[in-house]
């Protein structure tokens, strides 16, 4: 049987530029796109329109020059669109530090609820705040304690204890299942962090994602369990993901409500750097940096651990840590979580409130 007939190239065409081809993903979408007209790529026949199965190709091998130059171009324009740099100029070096730090594997991803939001999973507030008609509590309140306050950790302990915590646990167990197609930003993380990784989730999804990526978690320890076994995964280049607050489907592990974090990480006002949660919390963010991701990072204990570790050793002595955050449109809200990421030491990348798909684009660039 004969051999398929081979492709053949123009003999001009070096190696270099064969090897070039489809480095700029988007920008050939872009001029492959018949309905976009930023950047066209025509070819005529007199006053007739010949279309091209790939202007993108035709461009390219046309005036490489002039390509290289567009695509650098619409990158530069892109970078700055997806990282709101008209709106938040401090964007663009803090991503550019943050790139560098992942390229050279020193950054662990911080996973919080909001990058569970694609699989399915409810976000959180609404969760809660679902749950207050039938638990007879005031939406109103409950929704000022959250989002003026964010007394999470005092909502959900009213919740438990008006529902019952077992009628409690069996919704919430079958509430937090995972779907088996996700989608969205968390689907990156396996390829952008091919290493360990922190929620504070309890659902699966990390699990999931990673394991459709053919990357599974080596082990999956809790922040009260076999925390040295993680810290030592981190050098040894082993996947683990520590579950810092528990699994779903264990009430006894876990940190949820105000008695279960007064038990985790101290009852009177104090974080205690002697309770199990704490100390490994300490020795990561004075070793590795963190990128939060779905983390709102309001005044919570974990944020109230970092705030304070960075009180005892001195921000000098700590690495860069990093969250992609919205934007509050208040003035006085956003103040207020600048000088809450200050004291922690926690540099924000902003975008715009309400618009969550800059986080995929902002993943997608890292990935670049």
């Amino acid at each position: 049987m004969p051999n398929p007939p081979q492709p053949s190239f123009d003999h001009e065409a070096s190696l270099e530029e064969l090897a070039g081809v489809g480095r700029n993903r988007r920008f050939d979408e872009i001029i492959d796109d018949v309905e976009i007209e930023d950047i066209q790529v025509i070819c005529k026949r007199g006053d007739e329109e010949i279309p091209l199965a790939k202007p993108s190709r035709a461009f390219y091998f046309g005036d490489r020059n002039l390509y290289v130059q567009e695509a650098k171009r619409f990158d530069q324009d892109e970078k700055a669109r997806i990282l709101s740099t008209d709106q938040f100029p401090r964007n663009l070096p803090r991503f550019e530090e943050l790139k560098r730090s992942c390229q050279r594997g020193f950054v662990i991803p911080f996973v919080g609820a909001g990058m569970s939001k694609s699989a399915g999973c409810p976000e959180w507030k609404d969760y809660l705040l679902g749950l207050c008609d039938d638990a007879h509590l005031d939406v109103a309140i409950m929704r000022e304690r959250l989002e003026m306050n964010g007394d999470y950790e005092g909502v959900t302990n009213d919740l438990v204890q008006a529902l019952g915590e077992n009628r409690f646990n069996l919704d919430f167990e079958r509430d937090f299942k995972t779907l088996e197609n996700i989608s969205g930003a968390v689907t990156l993380l396996p390829r952008l962090f091919d290493n360990c990784a922190v929620t504070t989730n309890f659902d699966r999804v990390l699990e999931t994602v990673y394991t459709s990526e053919g990357r599974p978690f080596v082990e999956k320890v809790n922040g009260r369990g076999r925390a040295n076994a993680f810290f030592r995964a981190i050098p040894a280049g082993d996947r683990y993901l520590l579950k810092l607050h528990g699994n779903l489907d264990s009430a006894a592990e876990r940190v949820l409500n105000k008695a279960e974090y007064d038990a985790a990480y101290g009852n009177d006002g104090n974080i205690h750097f002697d309770f199990p949660l704490p100390k490994l919390l300490k020795r990561l963010f004075t070793s590795y940096s963190f990128m939060f991701l779905g983390c709102s990072l309001s005044a919570d204990r974990t944020i109230q651990t970092f705030m304070r570790v960075a009180q005892l050793e001195g921000q000098d002595n700590l690495p860069h840590h990093y969250a992609l955050l919205p934007c509050p449109a208040d003035n006085a809200k956003r103040e207020a979580i600048d000088q809450r990421l200050a004291d922690a030491h926690i540099t924000p990348l902003w975008y715009p409130d309400g618009e969550y798909e800059h986080v995929e684009q902002i993943l997608e660039l890292l990935l670049e």
